[in-house]
């Protein structure tokens, strides 16, 4: 039977002109290699190795499209790895036809016994599968050599550090996990549950495959079923079983779960100091819950740092506290620690990030850019790969959107909080985060946009946070009374530290902060001392004792008490003072607010020398916001054109330009300056270089004078008759666009 089927896929191939050569010797599953144009003029050098069996038995398992042909794992290994791409062919030996189909890891279907895999009866070795074969053996290598790599990227953290273990001792456990936990990631719960339902009949490896599992479970933010993994792994292992016990127990006592978290750790008090993370979960569940945190901390404390770098969950604790206290410095030391230990852990890398954005607010950065850049790229670096692994990215995404909102980035902040769904860049669970729809609201105000902004809150309706947007996007004329109700009731509805902060200050300026309000709602607002001071004197400034509250501020040594000390002086009409602190909490503090203040003040003055000087102080730090560096650059040009003064406008548009070249503003500045020079050959070679899209009615004249006096080649036609549908409203413009149609016929 087996010479049957060789010579039958021999005769199959060599009909079309390739070679084959079957295997001599014993071998793994391969038992011929075949050349593409083998016996032509023109051999190809690229091959398929083929494995045939032939006769009835084959053909017994029927499917949907063919065939099931179940295999043995070592094969399986063995056909993955190799350097060529491997087909199977069933040979049937009544009819002599052949079925194949190419061995690669997402064909193939796991069972508790092994695997199997479909062959299609579409998939007959004759002339009609010729070129999709060849495509095969042309693609070099479509199946890999290890399927666990290619999946690594597309799971969590943890659960690669637990699936590389796992590898090393159990290859085909990994390779299955592999599979099923980078193919399930859309609905984790789901592949989660089927997985723990399906370990009941493991033979080997349990422990391991358990706990890959529970990570996985874990990072997606099913805690109930990491639970129920690590308690089962803890039950089949050995030499580990006190630290797993330990994880479960800390799971339980997370979910509320007492009584199992008392059973759990039955064996972890009868072994202590046999595991670190059990030996903290006995300490969290015998301490008092408010003198918790202390009793842990005090465990920690004498711990060697060889075995607490061991443990990240007990370094990321300790950095937590510290974030706490306000101790930024070690806080940062112990997130980095972490991330040493573990390059990829979340926790850590996102802790980084808070720590530097909370250094910069509170003034402590001796460089608050380079730390600001940090923590974007940190938070960015998480939301990407968590993205990937479609795991809990919103609170990478959040930070990303709070750091852009402190840099007053509105457009990005509006762009990073719309849903992709309306041409935003927040996919579903980032979109409907509380943070970021609050400050999608907040950047719409900032740029006079209240309509968008009252789009937020539909994401947040019938939530806490939907009170507090309304309130964002009412309107400035409401009167004092009703404005105050509705952030009153957003304070009441306040559901996080944000929101109360928001809220709270809202009130301050309105003067109708309550002495109660901040002990109240302190905890929940995060409040320290010097916000105390902070809310205080805007609240003070708020019923108008405009001394008493500078008074306040100026007795604060804080970025945050000169930016609101400013605020006050410009809103009083007190501008050199404003101007004053302006200069000082510039110099103290590098705070670029301070200079942005700066530049408005002086501008309303009509000092415009003044501000252009400081906007080009600005601009020269190479720190600003691009949205920002674009709104000055327009201030600067818009200046010269409204003086006539058209070769330091065209000066000004390079120097925009060289900043950012792919600006369409900037580019039409220098084409204005240009033709507003008679300089017609500069403006037509700027035009043609540059390329600049039409996005004002009042661009048009320049273009088609430009288009009059140099020709309409074929694509400008193209863009006349997209402007006709765009700007036809606009008398000038249509008028212009006529003169076009005019030449052009």
């Amino acid at each position: 039977m087996e010479r049957i089927g060789v010579a039958a896929v021999d005769s199959a191939f060599s009909s079309m002109g390739w070679a084959f050569r079957e295997q001599g010797v014993a071998d793994h599953g391969i038992d011929a290699q075949v050349e593409v144009d083998g016996l032509t003029t023109a051999p190809s050098g690229r091959y398929l190795a083929v494995q045939i069996k032939c006769g009835p038995t084959y053909f017994k398992q029927k499917s949907e499209g063919g065939w099931r042909f179940p295999g043995k794992t070592r094969h399986l290994s063995y056909w993955l790895a190799n350097l060529m791409p491997v087909i199977l062919v069933l040979v049937d030996p009544d009819s002599g036809l052949g079925y194949w189909v190419q061995i690669t890891h997402d064909a193939v279907y796991y069972t508790n016994q092994g695997w199997w895999i479909e062959v299609p009866s579409a998939n007959v070795l004759d002339a009609r599968s010729q070129d999709t074969l060849r495509g095969i053996a042309l693609a070099v290598a479509p199946a890999t050599a290890d399927p666990v790599e290619v999946a690594l990227p597309l799971l969590p953290p943890s659960a690669v550090e637990m699936l590389s273990a796992l590898r090393t001792i159990d290859r085909d456990g990994a390779l299955r996990l592999a599979k099923f936990l980078s193919e399930g990631r859309e609905q984790p719960r789901a592949t989660v549950e089927a997985l723990l339902d399906a370990s009941r009949v493991w033979p080997h490896a349990t422990v391991l495959r358990l706990a890959t599992i529970g990570a996985y479970a874990n990072e997606h933010g099913h805690q109930d079923l990491a639970l129920s993994a690590f308690a089962l792994a803890a039950d089949g292992a050995s030499s580990d079983r006190v630290r797993l016990r330990g994880i479960a127990a800390l799971m339980a006592m997370s979910a509320g779960d007492r009584a199992r978290a008392d059973d759990l750790l039955h064996l972890a008090r009868e072994h202590a100091g046999a595991s670190l993370l059990a030996d903290v979960a006995v300490c969290a569940f015998d301490a008092d819950e408010l003198g918790r945190g202390d009793a842990l901390e005090t465990l920690l404390r004498d711990v060697p740092d060889d075995q607490l770098d061991a443990e990240p969950t007990c370094l990321l604790f300790l950095a937590e506290r510290a974030m706490t206290r306000g101790d930024l410095d070690p806080a940062l030391i112990l997130y980095e620690r972490a991330c040493r230990r573990f390059p990829r852990i979340v926790g850590g890398r996102l802790g980084q990030a808070r720590v530097l954005i909370e250094r910069m607010v509170r003034g402590r950065s001796a460089v608050p850019y380079r730390d600001q850049q940090a923590a974007v790229e940190l938070a960015t670096s998480v939301r990407d790969e968590m993205r990937e692994w479609a795991g809990p990215s919103e609170n990478a995404h959040r930070l990303i959107v709070q750091e852009r909102m402190l840099a007053q980035a509105f457009l990005e902040v509006i762009t990073l909080a719309t849903p992709t769904a309306f041409g935003g860049q927040a996919n579903d669970r980032e979109a409907v985060d509380p943070t970021v729809a609050i400050m999608g609201a907040q950047a719409s105000v900032a740029l006079g946009d209240r309509t968008r902004a009252g789009r937020f809150s539909d994401a947040m309706r019938d939530t806490p946070t939907e009170p507090l947007i309304r309130a964002i996007a009412a309107g400035p004329n409401q009167p004092r009374a009703d404005t105050t109700s509705l952030w009153r009731t957003a304070l009441d509805n306040a559901a996080s530290a944000l929101a109360a902060r928001i809220c709270l200050h809202q009130l301050a300026v309105r003067g109708a902060l309550d002495a109660a309000d901040l002990t109240r709602f302190g905890t929940l607002a995060n409040l320290d001392a010097q916000d105390h001071v902070l809310f205080t004197a805007r609240n003070t400034a708020g019923t108008g004792d405009l001394d008493s509250a500078i008074t306040l501020l100026r007795s604060q040594q804080s970025p945050a008490a000169g930016e609101m000390l400013i605020e006050l002086l410009r809103e009083a009409g007190r501008y050199e003072e404003a101007l004053a602190a302006c200069d000082e909490t510039w110099r103290t503090y590098g705070a670029l607010k301070a200079l942005q203040d700066k530049i408005n003040i002086l501008a309303f003055r009509g000092d415009t020398d003044g501000a252009e000087a400081c906007a080009a102080q600005l601009l020269a730090t190479g720190e600003l916001a691009d949205e920002q560096r674009r709104q000055l650059h327009h201030r600067l040009i818009e200046r010269r054109m409204r003086d006539a003064d058209w070769a330091d406008a065209e000066a000004c548009s390079r120097t925009a330009l060289r900043d950012q070249p792919d600006d369409d503003q900037h580019a039409w500045g220098l084409i204005f300056a240009q033709l507003n020079q008679g300089r017609w050959e500069a403006a037509w070679a700027s035009y043609r270089q540059l390329a600049p899209e039409i996005h004002d009615p009042g661009i048009v004249r320049a273009w088609v004078d430009l288009h009059l006096r140099f020709g309409l080649p074929p694509e400008a036609r193209v863009i006349a008759k997209t402007l006709i549908d765009r700007f036809g409203h606009d008398p000038d413009a249509a008028a212009q666009l006529a003169r076009l149609d005019v030449v052009s016929h």
